[in-house]
């Protein structure tokens, strides 16, 4: 059985990782049209975007992969945060 203090940094992580994504496509969305390959700033935006999404993503897989972890705590902490679907 897995400590309950397990399951809580792992809510807290996966929290932190979709807030920063979502603040990401906050921004992105208030940014001005960018001029195809030539805004670096948008272009830095996107480029994070897209690896905190990978992050989340191997995050889910490491809970998914744990021995510790119980199927239902698993599946609290997949489903914790709210996802923020990301072009």
């Amino acid at each position: 059985m897995a400590s309950p203090g397990i399951e809580a940094l792992c809510l807290e992580i996966r929290n932190i990782l979709l807030a920063r994504r979502r603040h990401l496509a906050e921004e992105i969305g208030r940014h001005p049209r960018p001029i195809t390959a030539c805004d670096v700033h948008f272009n830095r935006l996107l480029e994070e975007r897209a690896l905190l999404s990978e992050e989340i993503d191997r995050f889910d897989q490491f809970v998914a992969g744990s021995a510790v972890l119980t199927e239902q705590t698993k599946e609290r902490i997949r489903s914790s945060g709210e996802n923020v679907v990301c072009p």
